[in-house]
């Protein structure tokens, strides 16, 4: 898709980086910690996975450890877990505005210095608002926004993420955060998602990843 004609002249360099440090098949470690509560009601999950990504969408991920509130997660949780990861639901996965395959979702201003500003109208959980910075060799390193549509009570919501070279030659997020507030029936509420990733390695090809899960 082409850029819109008022986006800052940067975008296009970005995005060109983006796709050249995003291509190959990479295997990851995520761990991630969710913690919510409103009034006297409390959850608190603790996931590990690994997965597999082909030029930098995850197309197979293996849960190592799922715990809910201390207790092993059921298989039916696991299953869910592994699912959602693996094969995530039309507009849930974010879709990054310095993917020159979204530039047709998103509109563009400059923000600042080495700092872009993007907007979208499309109405699901992998679209927002927000900014992503780059470095002087046009690598995002890091990127906030506020989704279109947030998870069921929450009124408000901000992602944070941050990127790094984990391999040579390839950039990845390294961590996620999330952060929402709402509300459970009378009773005002927060939720807290914390994500990092870990353990990249190259391989050849997606069969050898896979093989090696």
């Amino acid at each position: 898709m082409s850029v819109t004609t008022d986006a800052p002249p940067a975008l296009t360099q970005v995005a060109q980086r983006y796709r050249a440090t995003s291509h190959g098949v990479v295997g990851f470690r995520m761990q991630r910690t969710f913690d919510v509560h409103a009034g006297f009601r409390r959850r608190h999950e603790e996931l590990a996975l690994e997965g597999v990504y082909n030029n930098g969408t995850v197309v197979k991920v293996r849960i190592l450890n799922y715990t809910i509130d201390g207790k092993p997660a059921s298989t039916a949780d696991r299953t869910a877990a592994e699912q959602a990861w693996g094969h995530p639901q039309p507009g849930r996965a974010f879709a990054p505005p310095f993917d020159p395959r979204n530039f047709g979702a998103y509109s563009y201003r400059s923000a600042g210095a080495q700092t872009i500003a993007f907007s979208s109208s499309v109405n699901d959980q992998g679209h927002g608002s927000g900014t992503f910075t780059y470095d002087g060799a046009g690598n995002v390193v890091a990127y906030t926004y506020h989704p279109n549509l947030l998870p069921p009570h929450a009124k408000s919501g901000e992602i944070n993420d941050r990127r790094s070279q984990v391999l040579l030659g390839y950039w990845a997020v390294t961590q996620e955060v999330h952060q929402y507030s709402g509300s459970y029936a009378l009773f005002a509420g927060s939720g807290t998602v914390t994500m990092r990733y870990s353990g990249f390695r190259r391989f050849p090809n997606v069969r050898s990843a896979l093989s090696a899960m």
